[in-house]
């Protein structure tokens, strides 16, 4: 599965500015690409006569695009930038299709709806067309690019489609809610201590809970877009946690701890009567082996391992 680009409000509250002021403004999107690009689909710019916000990549073929997007009158067109090692300064060799579309009046309500929705951290589907640019609130269709002779429609989810739950909300946890903050999860922390203080100075985290562990598998939703990371306080409790979240449909479910600890917790487990085929798809212990001793380190070798993952890179 290929990751969708982080969602930000920025460059969309861009756009619904130029449109309130009535510069013109042009959105370039990255509708199709293939081999090696700086820029994937959906990646996208807006651009006006004094700036842009946004990015389809960067380099050569950026330069190009914004260039082509500041003399474009409009309404809409398709424009394909082919890489090659000679020409363009870059070392990538693919193919981007870029679609242009002048932001108008009539797209002010779809903008400011794009608008409400990233910064409500909610999703749903963006749609463009030859004729503008559509919205519909709530429901993430998947990405998908139709040519038919001159047409063409452009559909991609919007949002935060993946959710991951933290249990436990101490150091670690509060290093990996910063880190991922920064690209596409939505994020939980769940915790049964009340006036935790790293809870409390956790304001990277989009929803902060205090649970008991007894009803942890009512606080985690189940689905290909759920990722669950276990760090608690303690053994007793990681089973705890493990245990009820065990067999439940999940994207990812992964254990913090040594792989001493991990050991002898999963033989418990097992002698009791935990099954081991559910164990093993349990990852523990989770994050890349980096070397990683302090709380920033940790989170960072654990974010690595879940925006592999979710690149469809196994580790």
């Amino acid at each position: 599965m290929k990751t969708l680009p982080t969602p930000s409000a920025g460059p969309w509250r861009f756009a619904l500015e130029a449109v309130d002021a009535g510069e013109p403004a042009t959105l370039v999107t990255v509708v199709e690409h293939s081999g090696s690009v700086p820029g994937v689909t959906g990646t996208f710019v807006v651009v006006t006569p004094s700036g842009q916000a946004g990015t389809v990549g960067g380099g050569a073929a950026e330069h190009a695009m914004v260039s082509r997007a500041r003399a474009f009158s409009g309404p809409s067109a398709l424009v394909e930038f082919v890489h090659t090692e000679r020409g363009d300064g870059t070392l990538c060799s693919g193919v981007q299709r870029f679609s242009f579309l002048r932001l108008t009046r009539s797209d002010r309500t779809a903008v400011e709806e794009v608008v409400a929705t990233l910064e409500g951290h909610l999703t749903g589907t963006l749609t463009l067309t030859p004729d503008g640019m559509e919205f519909q609130p709530g429901e993430a269709r998947p990405q998908r690019f139709d040519r038919d002779g001159d047409g063409w429609r452009f559909t991609q989810p919007i949002g935060l489609l993946d959710t991951l739950t933290i249990v436990g909300g101490g150091h670690v946890a509060l290093a990996l809610s910063r880190v991922m903050a920064t690209l596409p999860f939505r994020i939980v922390v769940l915790d049964d201590r009340p006036d935790l203080p790293t809870m409390n100075q956790n304001t990277y985290a989009h929803e902060r809970r205090v649970v008991g562990l007894e009803r942890i598998a009512e606080e985690v939703p189940e689905g290909e877009r759920s990722w669950v990371v276990v760090m608690t306080f303690g053994h007793r409790h990681d089973r705890e946690v493990v245990e009820r979240l065990l067999g439940r449909d999940l994207r990812y479910l992964g254990l913090m701890g040594s792989a001493a600890k991990v050991k002898k917790l999963f033989a418990d487990m097992e002698r009791d009567g935990a099954d081991p085929a559910a164990l093993a798809r349990v990852r523990a212990p989770i994050g890349v082996a980096i070397g990683s001793h302090t709380p920033e380190e940790i989170a960072i070798s654990v974010a690595a391992e879940l925006v592999a993952l979710r690149n469809g890179v196994e580790i």
